[in-house]
Formats: C-alpha cells, sequence, structure tokens
C-alpha cells in the first residue's frame, strides 16, 4: 500500500477511483457530510470543486492506493478563520470496503497529522454524526470530543460531534510545504 498525496494536475487520474469509492460509502451510509443519497454525477461534480481548491492551496488530498486500485482518502481543509490560523479541518476520510479494518484510514491520518504539522497547525478537528463507526476511530487515534454549537459556521458539514487533537510541535521535522 502506497500513500500518496494527489494536486490539482493529479487528481483527474484518480477522479473515477474517488467517485467509485464516495458513492460506495454513501450507499452504506459511511459517507459524513453527504445527508442524501449521491449519484456519480454529484460525486464526480465534488472532486470537479476540489481541484480548484487544491490548486489554490486550500485543501490537500491524500489517497492510499494497491495494486488493485485506490482504497482510501482524507483531505485535509486549511481555510479558517482569521482568529485560527493554526487550526485546519480534516474531512472526507472513506476507506473502501475490501480494505476496511487493515489499517488503512489511520496510516492517512498519520500522514495528514505529519503533513499539518510540517505546515505549523497545532489543533486538528473533524465533525461527525453522533454515534457513528468515525467516532470510535477519532477516539482510537488519540482525538478527544469537544463542545460543539449547532449554530456554528465553523464546520462545513453542520455534524453533531466534533473530535479535535493538539499536535505537538516537537514532532515537526520537515519545513514548511508552502
Amino acid at each position: 500500500m502506497k500513500i500518496v498525496m494527489l494536486n490539482a494536475a493529479t487528481l483527474p487520474i484518480y477522479r473515477d477511483e474517488l467517485t467509485q469509492l464516495l458513492v460506495e460509502a454513501n450507499q452504506q451510509g459511511r459517507s459524513a457530510g453527504f445527508p442524501y443519497a449521491i449519484e456519480q454525477k454529484d460525486a464526480e461534480d465534488s472532486f470537479n470543486y476540489l481541484r480548484h481548491a487544491l490548486a489554490q492551496n486550500k485543501r490537500l488530498l491524500w489517497i492510499a492506493r494497491d495494486d488493485k486500485g485506490v482504497m482510501g482518502t482524507v483531505q485535509l481543509n486549511l481555510t479558517q478563520p482569521a482568529d485560527s490560523p493554526h487550526e485546519a479541518e480534516i474531512n472526507t476520510l472513506l476507506v473502501c470496503t475490501r480494505a476496511r479494518r487493515r489499517g488503512v484510514g489511520r496510516l492517512l491520518i498519520r500522514e495528514l497529522e505529519h503533513t499539518a504539522q510540517n505546515l505549523r497547525c497545532n489543533v486538528l478537528s473533524s465533525d461527525m454524526q453522533s454515534g457513528s463507526e468515525a467516532e470510535a476511530f477519532y477516539r482510537a487515534q488519540g482525538y478527544r470530543c469537544a463542545a460543539f454549537k449547532a449554530q456554528s459556521d465553523r464546520y462545513s458539514r453542520k455534524n453533531e460531534v466534533v473530535y479535535y487533537k493538539r499536535l505537538t510541535a516537537s514532532a515537526c521535522s520537515s519545513p514548511p510545504l508552502f
């Protein structure tokens, strides 16, 4: 398995596989942030929109892949309010059915956290549905549940709970990417 960061130029190469991953996750009720049944076209459009954000370094995107194709993906949203410049939001962590419970999500999060530290982010957060499998996963990765106000404009998906993790500066050993 290989973890790869995509950019605006490489995203189209994997768009079809990412689209299938999103549609599969949605059909199985595992795609946080898409409260409706997402169709193929909607999934494609979401990745087309993402290309612009990648080009402007507003988001980062990783995939996990093996010889059979894309197994998982995760995004880091770097657009935060001016009063929280050292925070970033984790979006759309998805792992395909054939790769679940094999450490793919954990490796994607680990790579995301390492990059976030290199970018001088000191807090990561993700919102999710209360009681979901995602809650147990994030707790196992060292994230803690935070108080969350439903009226907050801060989180993109407006789900029920927010998990956060403070990153340690000592683990940051590489120069900033941007």
